[in-house]
């Protein structure tokens, strides 16, 4: 009788080395946050979208791609393309930057000419945009076209507005302000 109520608790360590063994093929995601401000080509992305963190998804495939974020630089044209980490909340799913005449290091406005910042979501319905003068800037702190690890770094914050004529959810805000931006990018040619 008594080796009968002993044979479950024999069996006790075997499947605690299961759950063990199930947490390594399945681990848990990693609590979403801003990532470092860095500039040795980490490949992050991150800002707060109306106070809450935002942080682009940054996976390589099996090949050792990284698919996003993606900058890419020529002829004086940066874009930035950055797609939200699956963990994340919220209605806005990429990031989108595209900047004219930039030369180097330096502080560039988003909504000049040839400049332009565009956040979507992912049902496609509401696109934001920073249209407006000095609507928000993109500090460049590093751009390495030429060495060994090409990559730009920087900062950025704006605001931005529904683009008219969308039909916005009700949950969506008709403006967002983007705060505490910061990237680090490989660059691609």
């Amino acid at each position: 009788m008594m080796a009968k109520r002993l044979l479950p608790l024999l069996f006790l360590p075997l499947l605690l080395s299961c759950e063990d063994a199930s947490d390594k093929l399945f681990p848990q995601p990693r609590p979403v946050q801003l990532p470092a401000e860095t500039r040795v080509g980490a490949n992050t992305f991150g800002c707060h979208v109306n106070g809450e963190v935002w942080e682009a998804n940054n996976i390589s495939t099996l090949a050792g791609k990284v698919l996003t974020p993606h900058a890419y630089y020529k002829n004086g044209e940066l874009r930035v393309d950055a797609f939200r980490r699956l963990q994340v909340d919220g209605p806005i799913t990429n990031f989108y930057f595209t900047v004219g005449q930039v030369t180097g290091p330096g502080v560039y406005e988003l909504a000049e000419k040839g400049s332009s910042a565009k956040l979507t979501t992912a049902n496609g319905l509401v696109d934001y945009s920073a249209d407006s003068p000095h609507a928000g800037t993109l500090t460049i702190t590093r751009l390495d076209t030429t060495g060994a690890h090409p990559g730009i770094a920087g900062r950025f914050s704006l605001r931005t507005v529904a683009r008219p004529g969308t039909s916005r959810p009700a949950d969506f805000p008709a403006e967002l302000t983007i705060t505490d931006g910061r990237f680090d990018i490989q660059l691609r040619h």
